[in-house]
């Protein structure tokens, strides 16, 4: 009995890093136009969507922002922890010139080792730019852009660097001239996973490790 409750324990153990930061994961939408700034988590009251792995914000921001509709999509909705999906689409409106920034980030993925693909599209009205940015743990890793005016798209991949579990950010900003004007764009970050490398035989091993210090315990108490 002593022996079964060790060898719980030991793999508990292993098995505790995994979960880390997995739970209490909460999208989360940000606008700012460098004066105001909207936070909007999944759920919230600023939340317009009722889908869990949603999060979509409907209204002006500040004075020269007069339209947003802004809309992050992550798991449970589209992916999962060890399939990583993050989507930021958003219409937007100024009445003159200004930079609007928009996030969408979502923490608990575990897909590691892997290789993340940014790709976007959409229209920059006149005298305005976009430039997109996905980040791991807050690095950035892909950047496209800036583009416009006019219609455009772009895409970009690179190795995550950090290890798992990780946050994803997407961020785009956005630049409009001297007239405003609209602009529009859906920006999707995924990842896929590649071989970990002998990670998984390296966690085995530890495994063993714990249950022949489990059996040694047993012996030298039973002497």
């Amino acid at each position: 009995m002593k022996l079964s409750k060790i060898i719980v324990a030991g793999l508990a153990v292993l098995t505790c890093g995994c979960l880390v930061q997995s739970v209490n994961a909460i999208p989360t939408l940000t606008l700012s136009d460098g004066t105001t700034t909207i936070v909007v988590t999944d759920g919230s009251a600023l939340d317009s969507s009722t889908l869990a792995g949603a999060v979509t914000f409907n209204g002006a921001l500040g004075t020269n922002f007069i339209l947003n509709v802004s809309t992050g999509l992550t798991k449970p909705l589209t992916g999962s922890a060890s399939a990583p999906s993050i989507d930021l689409n958003s219409v937007d409106f100024a009445t003159g010139a200004g930079t609007l920034t928009i996030t969408f980030s979502e923490t608990g993925f575990t897909a590691f080792p892997g290789i993340l693909t940014g790709d976007v599209g959409g229209t920059v009205g006149a005298g305005g730019s976009l430039t997109n940015i996905v980040m791991q743990n807050g690095l950035d890793l892909v950047t496209n852009g800036p583009f416009g005016p006019g219609a455009f798209s772009g895409s970009g991949s690179a190795a995550l660097i950090d290890g798992a579990p990780y946050s994803l950010t997407q961020t785009a900003i956005l630049t409009f001239g001297a007239g405003g004007g609209m602009t529009s764009f859906n920006a999707a970050g995924t990842v896929v996973g590649v071989p970990d490398g002998g990670m998984t035989l390296t966690m085995l091993g530890i495994g063993l490790l714990v249950v022949g210090a489990a059996g040694r315990i047993y012996r030298i108490a039973t002497v």
